[in-house]
C-alpha cells in the first residue's frame, strides 16, 4: 500500500512539473516574443503544401483561345 502511495505522490509531482514548465515556456514565448521555427515541418504539412501548389499551378491555364477578342483602342487623358 505504502508504494502504490509514493507512486502516486510521485506521478502527481511529474505532472505538475511538466505542466509548470509549459505554462512558463508560453509565458516566456509571449514575453520575448519568441515564434515557432517555421523550417521545421513535419513531412504531412510538407506533401499537403505540394499538393496545394500543384492544384493552383494547374488552375492559372489561360481560358481563351489566342485567337479569340478584339483590339480596342488606347487614349491617354490628361487633366
Amino acid at each position: 500500500m505504502f508504494k502504490f502511495f509514493i507512486l502516486t505522490i510521485a506521478t502527481f509531482c511529474l505532472l505538475g512539473f511538466l505542466f509548470g514548465f509549459s505554462v512558463l515556456r508560453m509565458m516566456f514565448r509571449a514575453i520575448f516574443g519568441i515564434k515557432n521555427d517555421t523550417r521545421k515541418f513535419s513531412s504531412k504539412q510538407q506533401k499537403s503544401n505540394n499538393t496545394n501548389n500543384q492544384k493552383n499551378t494547374s488552375s492559372n491555364k489561360k481560358v481563351f483561345s489566342r485567337d479569340e477578342g478584339e483590339y480596342v483602342d488606347y487614349e491617354e487623358v490628361k487633366d
